[in-house]
């Protein structure tokens, strides 16, 4: 299934990075507009990026002292971190790599692991967390954010509901002007929560950032996510976890 995730954005990373023109920082939102900061605290401590894609959370968190090591699938996206850490100044260990295989990271390697709106590209959230709890040393964080699965079953303008929250799994998605489908992979709430537990995680906060007012957001760049949707509805899930 990786490969299909690989096809895509090695596919479309050009036009996805030049489109979103994301903001350095940590994009919770996946979208450049988040400021919700949970990783403050970073200087002096190595940190592994689950899914690093155009390296703008990377090159962030590098900048603020950290150790960063960031691991993607795809070529492309990872062209586009490289650059960026480059004009930043900034050293970082990017390499291509799935995150539900880490067997080149030792044991005990890393003080926080991290990734924002990555793991809806993930199928095998169970082998990632597993991975991932291998690689923290003791009291290491996990932090992480993707689409909320319960708005994933909305239609942006209708805001009907258009699938079932308990449908997981693969699903495919076909875009105007593209030879290659995407593919994405949805996972319920107590599904995410609990493989985080199986894994060994002792699961410290999860917020569902929001409020009742329009206003408050920007439309993401495709259609789905729309100012009146997201104020009636959570568009995001963030967990923060934790390696006893």
């Amino acid at each position: 299934m990786t490969g299909d995730v690989e096809d895509w954005w090695d596919a479309t990373a050009d036009a996805f990075q030049d489109e979103i023109d994301m903001d350095v920082g940590v994009n919770w939102d996946g979208f450049g507009h988040s400021n919700f900061e949970l990783l403050t605290d970073v200087d002096g401590k190595d940190v592994l990026e689950l899914g690093c894609g155009g390296g703008q959370c990377t090159v962030a968190l590098a900048k603020r002292g950290a150790n960063l090591t960031g691991i993607d699938l795809s070529e492309k996206q990872l062209a586009h971190a490289r650059a960026l850490g480059d004009e930043h100044d900034v050293t970082i260990d990017f390499r291509k790599g799935s995150v539900t295989d880490l067997a080149e990271f030792d044991d005990e390697s890393y003080d926080i692991a991290f990734n924002a709106w990555v793991f809806q590209w993930v199928e095998d959230l169970g082998a990632c967390f597993a991975e991932t709890y291998r690689v923290l040393r003791p009291n290491g964080r996990f932090v992480f954010s993707l689409p909320h699965p319960v708005y994933d079953v909305t239609e942006g303008s209708s805001h009907e509901v258009t699938g079932s929250y308990f449908e997981t799994g693969r699903r495919e998605i076909s875009h105007d002007g593209m030879d290659v489908d995407q593919v994405l992979f949805r996972h319920t709430v107590s599904g995410i929560v609990n493989a985080l537990v199986d894994a060994g995680f002792t699961v410290d906060r999860m917020h569902e950032p929001g409020t009742p007012d329009p206003e408050d957001y920007e439309p993401g760049p495709w259609g789905e996510y729309t100012p009146a949707l997201m104020s009636k509805l959570p568009a995001v899930l963030i967990l923060e976890a934790h390696k006893e």
